[in-house]
């Protein structure tokens, strides 16, 4: 079992000592209860906030790290299981963006269990915007390094982390497609 950083807490332990400047968040209006009207959706992510700190499962920015520029992405577990959303994906979408403009490396510090389930199909989406981010990053000649924090699992696994250059997890991390409550340690792996 490893000890859960927040997202914060990871960034400080990553980066140069105030070196960290946090990304505004892009705007998005969504009607009550999210854009699928899953009933209970705005309490859910009211409590996390009020749990977390944060308005969303993701903290995007820039910071030194071992004294190089660079645009910091750290997913915040706390927050609705770090999962993505509408609102998560346009926050990534514009931590790549600012990487590929500013000609910066782009970290991942990734802690998510997947997709958001009360956003179904929409959130589903946003592994398709992130995945195109990484090429468009890519193919700007931009590293793309990927921290596997616990655990690591679903759609973040198979977008940030699969699609980094580099990739490094933290001991003890779980990481995979399919996380535990889906597929069981003990399943048959046939």
């Amino acid at each position: 079992m490893t000890t859960r950083l927040s997202a914060r807490a990871a960034i400080a332990a990553l980066t140069d000592p105030g070196s960290f400047a946090e990304l505004p968040a892009p705007p998005r209006e969504s009607a009550d209860d999210g854009p699928l009207g899953w009933t209970g959706y705005d309490a859910s992510r009211a409590r996390a906030t009020a749990r977390t700190g944060e308005r969303e499962s993701v903290v995007t920015g820039t910071a030194r790290v071992g004294g190089r520029e660079a645009t910091l992405i750290s997913f915040e577990f706390g927050f609705l299981g770090g999962s993505l959303g509408e609102r998560t994906g346009d926050r990534l979408e514009a931590a790549y963006a600012h990487a590929r403009a500013h000609r910066l490396p782009l970290v991942s510090l990734i802690a998510t269990g997947g997709s958001r389930m009360q956003e179904g199909m929409l959130a589903l989406s946003q592994l398709q915007r992130v995945a195109r981010q990484c090429v468009l990053t890519r193919a700007a000649g931009l590293p793309q390094i990927a921290v596997l924090r616990d655990p690591t699992t679903g759609g973040g696994w198979a977008t940030l982390g699969a699609g980094a250059d580099v990739v490094l997890a933290l001991p003890g991390a779980q990481v995979g497609f399919a996380g535990s409550r889906v597929r069981p340690a003990d399943a048959d792996p046939a």
